[in-house]
């Protein structure tokens, strides 16, 4: 269960909270500002310039921030019914043909441009086969990106009636993604009207909220888009604490219409101390500090900056902390005071220690003057 130290909670947030969460170890990064999911962060991990064979299985939901740790699913996490997961291999016995040497060559072919049309009829019937193979999702991303939006289309299609057992396999989620970057609404609306009704379940899955985030930020203003966020919100407090959850939360939060980003703001503002000190929600929590349209930003600032000292002292909330610190609105020097004030408990951690070095009150832990 997410740990908020020892704030008090609404009722029911702590009980829809039932994703244990991992630990840091990453120390030395702390304290790296606000977070902001852009494009490249967690989410395009295995597009086809990466490292051909690197197992796309290992890259994180999350971006550089150590607040993301590298957990493996497991089965408690989520329960998806009866939804099965996509196999890691080619399970069509017409797809003998397939081995290292032709996805080499077609891999040359559409990078060198030399005959596109070739290549993808040569994939043409089994692009679902490939989506799910380490490499041959790269070989279908490839294909997307460099073939006419008609050519793309046709190759999407082919994964219509298979985006739930997609949104969960480790390789055909960034085939996905590709096919919502790449292509016009008319051609990947698919995507979205199949997770109608099951969004909830997928926006906390550790591959399935990669596509929302890429469907918030390239769609949100289509009507499906706002279908699915809105179910996702009804369960706006999990969502905000949740490990996988909490990326979708802050894609509204960036990419969303005014009347969804004031639903997470508000849920976040109902308990800005509890969420502050979160692991995931703490991400949230400062993404609103810095949103300046936001009509929850100063009552948020100002709860948070009563509680300054509490926060410093926390694991997460330290993140927070500096937040309040460093914004526009915020009477540094004040505040600068509260934490002088406490500098020997901060001391004591090593987070606190990488917040006091920060914001320039002490050294490092670990550096030389430090050790000395």
């Amino acid at each position: 269960m997410p740990a908020m130290d020892s704030q008090p909670v609404q009722p029911g947030l702590i009980a829809m909270q039932a994703i244990p969460l991992g630990n840091r170890s990453d120390l030395p990064h702390l304290l790296g500002g606000a977070v902001s999911a852009g494009k490249e962060d967690y989410t395009s991990g295995a597009s086809a310039s990466d490292d051909f064979y690197e197992d796309q299985d290992e890259q994180p939901a999350s971006g550089s921030d150590p607040r993301s740790s590298r957990r493996k699913p497991e089965s408690r996490r989520l329960n998806l019914g009866k939804i099965p997961m996509a196999p890691g291999r080619l399970t069509n016995p017409g797809m003998a043909w397939f081995n290292k040497q032709t996805c080499e060559q077609l891999q040359q072919q559409l990078s060198e441009g030399s005959d596109i049309s070739s290549a993808l009829e040569a994939l043409i019937g089994h692009v679902w086969d490939l989506s799910r193979h380490p490499v041959g999702c790269r070989l279908v991303q490839s294909a997307i990106e460099r073939s006419s939006q008609k050519q793309a289309a046709n190759l999407a299609s082919e994964l219509q009636g298979h985006v739930q057992e997609a949104m969960t396999s480790p390789h055909a989620n960034y085939v996905l993604q590709k096919i919502v970057t790449h292509l016009t609404w008319q051609s990947c609306g698919f995507v979205a009207e199949e997770l109608l009704d099951s969004a909830s379940h997928f926006a906390r899955h550790r591959f399935g909220c990669r596509i929302f985030c890429r469907l918030i930020e390239f769609h949100a203003e289509q009507k499906p888009i706002l279908m699915l966020v809105e179910e996702v919100l009804q369960e706006a407090e999990d969502l905000c604490c949740h490990p996988f959850g909490h990326h979708v939360a802050q894609s509204v939060l960036e990419h969303g219409i005014d009347q969804h980003r004031d639903v997470v703001a508000e849920t976040i503002d109902r308990n800005p101390l509890g969420y502050a000190r979160n692991q995931n929600a703490s991400y949230l929590v400062e993404r609103v500090l810095s949103s300046s349209g936001s009509k929850y930003q100063e009552s948020l600032l100002s709860e948070l900056s009563s509680s300054l000292v509490d926060l410093a002292l926390s694991r997460y909330g330290c993140y927070v902390a500096r937040a309040v610190v460093d914004h526009p609105k915020t009477n540094r020097p004040l505040e600068l005071s509260k934490l002088t004030a406490i500098r020997h408990e901060l001391n004591k951690t090593k987070h606190g220690q990488y917040l006091l070095a920060d914001l320039g009150l002490g050294q490092k832990y670990g550096s030389k003057k430090h050790m000395h």
